[in-house]
């Protein structure tokens, strides 16, 4: 899908001031650049998942990644493996970016559900950046996937280097 709009989001979960469950975070999150979709047979978006290219710092090493976000499977049909397809359709392109990572936030109730799915949470703290270029701690839970086989996840502090996705 070309892009993801507002009215995407509002088909899959409903209108809302906080539909993914992080404005308590008070973080400001960047939109994703490639999108992937699944409809439903009467044409409604059922699903979505979200790519972006981000620059992250890992202990010394400058580390690139691609972000997965923008995740939603509409109320009604979750638990019909509609998440592992649309993640698993972003985490095949992804592959063909060139990084060996990929990259998430999520709510802690979400954890095991992305574990089902290959992400491995990061151990230590995370920064992002945020606007005027002030650096928070990302409270929520960051985790990430080989891209490559073999890639595995670099030891040190995790620094962002953009806002979140």
């Amino acid at each position: 899908m070309p892009e993801y709009t507002r009215a995407d989001q509002d088909e899959i979960l409903g209108p809302g001031d906080d539909p993914y469950g992080v404005a308590h975070t008070g973080l400001v999150f960047l939109p994703k650049e490639i999108h992937f979709g699944i409809r439903a047979a009467d044409g409604r978006l059922v699903a979505h998942a979200g790519l972006l290219p981000l620059p992250l710092t890992v202990g010394d090493a400058d580390v690139r990644a691609v972000g997965v976000g923008g995740v939603a499977v509409a109320p009604d049909r979750r638990g019909g493996g509609l998440a592992r397809a649309v993640v698993g359709a972003a985490l095949d392109h992804a592959r063909t970016l060139g990084p060996a990572y990929a990259l998430l936030f999520c709510r802690p109730p979400l954890v095991g559900l992305y574990g089902r799915l290959g992400f491995r949470e990061v151990a230590g703290e995370v920064t992002v950046e945020q606007p005027e270029g002030r650096l928070a701690v990302m409270p929520l839970c960051t985790m990430w996937t080989p891209l490559r086989d073999g890639a595995g996840w670099p030891a040190g502090a995790v620094r962002l280097r953009s806002l979140p996705m």
